[in-house]
């Protein structure tokens, strides 16, 4: 189960971003019920990804109008020979779809992993340009998207320094983590911890406070935790993943 409601009408439109690590069967399953809510209303669903993913998302969709697309042929359309998606070339692929998907049925929601694909080549910024680029055509369309990055938020990948820019980008991110993660990792602070936990706990409280995008709680708190207790952040999140899963 996941900590929001994904079908739910928001005020504007979203850029959702799940960092799903290994967690295949949840990515798809919200990606899924994301797309179903356009779906359900007579609108279409775009789903960008590679075969494997596609297939998965498909099982959970409702019957509609869906354009599925390869994550890595529908890139290199775009990518200039420097490596950077050029918006022109953008526009005419993956904006094209949307704006004729949109018109045609009046709702549109997508789902992308190509910033996935770019990040685990280490092309940081290029997918941080390629969602400077979504937001553009989310303002200039109105519709919603959902990305899927393969970083797994219990890992040294997952730092306040290295996915701030991405963060920064999206209305809010998809837990990642069971729902009682949070309670999980406070029991494990008090075990790693011990008679130090109430003032070193105090520096992992969510404070994020530089960001508009909505960060669940658990994934607030592990950011913080490896900012600012990265010595004890292994060993807490270990023992908080036991707990979760007892």
């Amino acid at each position: 189960m996941i900590g929001m409601d994904l079908g739910s009408e928001q005020r504007g439109h979203e850029h959702l971003v799940q960092f799903y690590g290994s967690d295949d069967a949840r990515l798809a399953n919200n990606v899924s019920r994301f797309l179903n809510e356009s779906l359900r209303h007579g609108g279409a669903a775009i789903v960008i990804a590679g075969q494997e993913r596609r297939e998965a998302i498909s099982r959970g969709l409702l019957s509609g109008h869906v354009v599925c697309l390869d994550d890595k042929e529908t890139l290199a359309g775009f990518l200039d020979n420097d490596g950077q998606p050029n918006p022109e070339r953008f526009s005419a692929s993956c904006g094209a779809v949307a704006r004729e998907l949109h018109a045609k049925y009046g709702r549109l929601r997508a789902y992308g992993e190509m910033v996935g694909v770019l990040w685990s080549q280490k092309s940081f910024a290029t997918a941080i340009a390629l969602e400077a680029l979504w937001n553009t055509l989310i303002d200039a369309i109105g519709f919603d998207i959902f990305c899927g990055y393969p970083i797994d938020v219990l890992s040294e990948d997952f730092q306040l320094a290295c996915v701030h820019p991405l963060l920064d980008l999206h209305t809010r991110v998809v837990p990642a983590v069971a729902h009682n993660f949070d309670q999980a990792m406070r029991r494990a602070m008090d075990d790693v911890l011990g008679s130090h936990n109430d003032g070193l706990r105090s520096l992992t409280l969510p404070r994020l406070g530089s960001l508009d995008t909505f960060v669940p709680t658990a994934e607030q708190t592990i950011l913080r935790l490896r900012s600012t207790l990265p010595r004890y952040a292994d060993e807490i999140l270990a023992k908080a993943q036991e707990y979760a899963q007892a």
